[in-house]
């Protein structure tokens, strides 16, 4: 607050006996207790990070997944947020693990056995969501949740197919011995 910055504003100030205040005063400093933060967090990037049992860029039934979603600060995350992705144009949902109270927030999926993607997954805009959850900075201000999409990642494949194998057999050929 500034030097003398009290004002009347057609107002009075008096005491008990009647006696007019005097509006001078020191300046106040900035005082690190009582902040003001008004600015959602917002999400900077997304981006699949990494994945357990990954074998030459392609990811197989069991494997899991991880996305980080960075955020513009420290966001403090309740309940279970999700990121939809597209895995050979199927949505399926990564659900919140880890991170809260930090930039990064990762989020994991784990491959089931009917899925294939020979391009590599891949992430719409703005498919984070709530699901029920909180993503929130420390004073409190809800996140916006709008994103890039993330285009399809080759480095991320996914391969549920068992090999096959055809036997054929020309009858001629295999005799007895």
């Amino acid at each position: 607050v500034n030097a003398n910055s009290l004002s009347l504003n057609s107002g009075t100030l008096k005491d008990a006996a009647g006696n007019n205040a005097t509006l001078t005063h020191s300046a106040v400093t900035d005082n690190a207790s009582y902040m003001v933060d008004t600015t959602a967090p917002t999400v900077s990037s997304v981006a699949i990070s990494s994945a357990t049992g990954i074998q030459n860029s392609t990811l197989n039934a069991g494997d899991t997944v991880s996305v980080t979603v960075t955020m513009s600060e420290a966001t403090t995350v309740t309940g279970t947020p999700r990121l939809a992705l597209n895995i050979g144009g199927t949505t399926v949902y990564a659900n919140y693990a880890s991170g809260s109270g930090t930039s990064s927030l990762v989020f994991t999926y784990t491959i089931l056995s009917s899925q294939t993607d020979a391009n590599g997954i891949s992430i719409d805009a703005n498919s984070l969501s709530l699901n029920s959850g909180t993503l929130k900075d420390a004073a409190g201000n809800n996140a916006t949740l709008t994103h890039s999409a993330v285009t399809d990642n080759a480095s991320y494949m996914v391969d549920t197919t068992a090999p096959t194998m055809t036997i054929t057999s020309d009858k001629d050929t295999l005799k007895a011995g």
